[in-house]
């Protein structure tokens, strides 16, 4: 199995019908990514919140984008740590920043936030990236 973009990412797939359909604007060779989204009301955990995992998935997301480009090519989250701050309403717009904090051969390390239109900081995140050799295949010992 080989990566390949059918544009079905959850979060960025233009062709997927139930998802976020974000598109990550990214700037300076990967240094930094900005994203803005409005999830819908039916990713909602507790009435009008929006669910946690969904602030993860975009945090995850912009930071994934940082490595993609930087390593100008497929990319992977290798870890992700968040922290929630605030609660987000849904159906109300979210913006969504990542920059770049270390490079190395093997791993890229970032934080992204993400905040409502006042600054009001939702949550946080720092992660690490590792890039995808494209011939990669793995067993079924490795799923």
């Amino acid at each position: 199995m080989g990566i390949e973009n059918n544009n079905q990412c959850f979060v960025c797939g233009k062709q997927n019908p139930y998802g976020l359909q974000v598109n990550p604007e990214v700037k300076r060779a990967g240094a930094e990514v900005h994203i803005q989204c409005t999830p819908p009301k039916h990713m909602q955990g507790w009435k009008n919140i929006l669910h946690g995992g969904i602030i993860s998935t975009l945090l995850d997301e912009a930071i994934t984008h940082i490595g993609i480009g930087t390593y100008d090519g497929p990319a992977v989250t290798a870890q992700l740590e968040v922290r929630f701050r605030n609660p987000a309403p849904t159906g109300v717009k979210l913006y969504v920043s990542a920059e770049r904090i270390k490079t190395s051969r093997r791993l890229i390390e970032a934080k992204a936030t993400v905040r409502l239109s006042d600054n009001t900081i939702i949550a946080t995140a720092t992660g690490k990236v590792m890039p995808v050799d494209e011939s990669f295949a793995p067993t079924s010992s490795q799923e």
